[in-house]
């Protein structure tokens, strides 16, 4: 992926009088309460992408006023002269620099046949919440039917698996009415649009059948890397093609038409379980969902220089443990083609998400979004770190906060280090003093202890590098070594070399902090503690926010 998402302009649309976010080419990480237009970023993303293989007037609907299918913002229209509604995109292509703006509106088609647009409409994907829902709502004697949800939800993000050029969404397109002559032609024509249509079922047909098995393995897999590890039994999942679509008769007495059946089925231990609604909580029909339609994006990747993956609430109905685990999978190489776009209502997940990024944030921007529907304009404002906050709060002479932020990001950073980005169940909660004084420990884990004691610390850093033969001399000279032992030797004298020059000395320095923050935590960072004693001192807040700074930077998972 070459080109990145830049800037998004939105007027007039949905719950958007007048939006605008400068991304920069980065990841997106958005909180927005209800109502404050985290939806309508989706839907705006959406909608432009959908564009590029929609007709002019499958477009302009929905910026029409005169239309029914509008989707302008109802506040802005009330006004006099309502501004046009539209949606403008512009992408920056890492390579070359070059930028390049695409607008829809009422007027304005930028994006038809525009190739970059098709390839990235094709290679993005969007997934919400619904989803979820949809994938644990049947009731305990329903037959497990996906395909409703798959119709929607997976099918418009699939590439093609067979059934020629054409995409799946525009095969499905073709016969879903169930009309297949929609002219009411008679004679050769009728038949010939009968045997048309029955050819488009035959060729869905084909299609969908590789793409649910391609997504079956691909979900078993998935599920077996990232979910299986706490599960008492082999869990076996699958999706099956039960009914494939169907038609036949060449009248409209005769014409029968046979939508497809996906069905959803587990083993566990090698038995069926017929209705896994009825016996699955909702954290693991959620984590074997999430199986299937990440496997669905996984599958259906495709070539393009844009690549979006765009997320609404997905995480609803995980507890914090398992969103975390789908947070760590999204940061991960397993997606690491796409510009994320990540947006929820939850602030403890906002909160979460932005302390497993940690405190290098070059690659995301995190964002809440403040305003309403009826407002002039919804605004983005950038969330700070906890550091950053400290920062403000000291130079306004606000020395309490500031020490309440600095002891929120030294938490963060300990916690963040012994867990690996897993968030602490509360059974296991720690003070700061016990995460500092755990993470020392787990930094001297990694000492050899007695090559420590004995050999390390009694020599001073400038001279370390004499412990061990800088040259390979010895080696290349010894006539009794085979070329493959004089490598291994190298090889094993030169991480030698490093554990006692720079391992060694960065773990000694890690430890060396963690100490002196320890030493200034009742003093500076607890401010509960200053009841009837003098006050905090500002030269105290700016050395334990030099120290914090530091022990974000090093003190890395």
């Amino acid at each position: 992926m070459s080109t990145r998402l830049q800037k998004i302009e939105i007027t007039n649309f949905k719950a958007f009088r007048k939006f605008e976010l400068n991304l920069e080419g980065r990841h997106l990480l958005v909180y927005g309460a209800n109502g404050a237009g985290k939806s309508s970023l989706y839907w705006a993303l959406y909608t432009f992408l959908q564009s590029a293989r929609k007709r002019t007037n499958a477009v302009e609907k929905y910026f029409n006023p005169a239309n029914q299918q509008n989707l302008l913002n109802i506040y802005e229209q009330r006004e006099a002269t309502p501004r046009s509604g539209e949606i403008r995109l512009t992408f920056r292509d890492a390579d070359s620099g070059n930028e390049y703006t695409y607008p829809i509106s009422q007027t304005l088609h930028g994006t038809d046949n525009e190739p970059m647009i098709l390839k990235a409409d094709l290679a993005s994907d969007f997934i919400t919440y619904r989803f979820f829902f949809g994938f644990s709502h049947f009731r305990n004697s329903e037959r497990f039917n996906i395909w409703p949800l798959f119709e929607k939800e997976i099918l418009p993000f699939c590439v093609t698996t067979g059934g020629g050029r054409r995409s799946p969404l525009d095969l499905w397109s073709r016969i879903k009415l169930e009309d297949p002559n929609p002219t009411a032609s008679r004679g050769v024509g009728g038949a010939d649009a009968y045997a048309e249509f029955h050819r488009a079922t035959v060729l869905f047909a084909q299609c969908l059948a590789g793409i649910v098995e391609a997504i079956s393995k691909e979900a078993q897999d998935f599920y077996d890397e990232h979910f299986s590890v706490d599960d008492a039994g082999k869990v076996d999942l699958k999706l099956g093609l039960i009914t494939p679509p169907s038609s036949s008769g060449d009248n409209q007495a005769t014409f029968v038409f046979k939508k497809p059946l996906i069905e959803f089925g587990i083993q566990i231990n090698g038995h069926t379980i017929n209705r896994p609604q009825a016996f699955l909580n909702e954290a693991k029909l959620t984590q074997l969902a999430l199986s299937v339609r990440f496997a669905a994006s996984l599958v259906n990747l495709h070539e393009s220089e844009v690549k979006l993956l765009v997320l609404d609430d997905l995480l609803v109905s995980l507890d914090m443990s398992n969103r975390m685990k789908v947070v760590e999978i999204l940061l991960s190489e397993t997606f690491g083609d796409y510009q994320k776009i990540i947006l929820t209502h939850d602030m403890g997940l906002f909160r979460e998400f932005r302390r497993a990024l940690g405190t290098n944030l070059t690659d995301w921007q995190c964002v809440r979004l403040e305003g309403k529907p009826s407002d002039p304009i919804v605004s983005c404002q950038s969330e700070k770190t906890d550091t950053q906050k400290a920062e403000e709060y000291l130079h306004g002479h606000n020395l309490d906060e500031a020490s309440l932020c600095l002891r929120r990001a030294c938490e963060n950073t300990a916690k963040r280090f012994i867990n690996h980005n897993e968030v602490l169940p509360t059974k296991d909660f720690l003070t700061l003093a016990d995460a500092l004084r755990s993470a020392r420990n787990k930094v001297l884990s990694g000492l050899p202890v007695e090559l420590y004691e004995r050999v390390i610390r009694n020599t001073p850093a400038h001279h370390r590098d004499l412990l061990i033969a800088s040259s390979d001399a010895d080696i290349d000279a010894n006539q009794e070594l085979d070329p493959a032992t004089r490598g291994r030797l190298k090889t094993n004298r030169n991480r030698l070399r490093q554990l006692v020059t720079n391992e060694h000395v960065e773990r000694l320095r890690q430890i060396k902090l963690i100490d002196d923050i320890l030493a200034c935590t009742e003093r500076v960072l607890n401010p509960a503690a200053h009841s009837g004693e003098p006050p905090l001192y500002i030269k105290e807040v700016e050395d334990a926010l030099a120290l914090v700074r530091q022990l974000e930077t090093t003190l890395q998972p």
